[in-house]
């Protein structure tokens, strides 16, 4: 299942591939890929559990930077 984030308040790209690669890293996250400049995060989930692979998605991000802003 593909999921498409909106983030707002990332300040630096170097933030950005951090914060990819500890999505990357989170269990029943397939693939992801984080524009910096565009806001997008693009994530591949398992379809079992999406609902809490989302949660700790999200949960992750905001423990990274609690400033960032997430939509989806």
């Amino acid at each position: 299942m593909k999921k498409v984030y909106s983030l707002s308040e990332i300040d630096c790209v170097v933030c950005a591939g951090k914060l990819e690669d500890k999505i990357k890293k989170l269990d029943g996250v397939n693939s992801a890929s984080l524009n910096f400049f565009a806001g997008k995060l693009v994530v591949e989930i398992d379809d079992n559990n999406a609902e809490n692979i989302s949660n700790n998605i999200i949960k992750t991000i905001k423990k990274f930077d609690r400033n960032i802003k997430v939509e989806y």
